[in-house]
């Protein structure tokens, strides 16, 4: 519980320190960007203090272009 309540808590910290400045320079792609990139990690950050495995991306990535690799060299 703790684990969770420090992950928002550091958000929170990021949010009020750095949304001001971006909204208040009117870059509003760039706060979408943030706020997108910090709500994943926030997410992924909380699932994993829960204990609960998130799948590494390299497995993914791996999956899709194995095929591709063998289909190329002939193996």
């Amino acid at each position: 519980m703790w684990r969770i309540a420090t992950v928002l808590a550091a958000g929170m910290l990021m949010v009020f320190i750095e949304a001001p400045s971006l909204i208040k320079n009117k870059k509003r792609k760039e706060l979408w960007v943030f706020s997108v990139l910090l709500l994943a990690g926030s997410m992924l950050c909380i699932t994993i203090s829960m204990g609960i495995e998130v799948p590494s991306p390299l497995e993914w990535i791996k999956r899709i272009y194995e095929p591709i690799s063998k289909l190329l060299l002939g193996k």
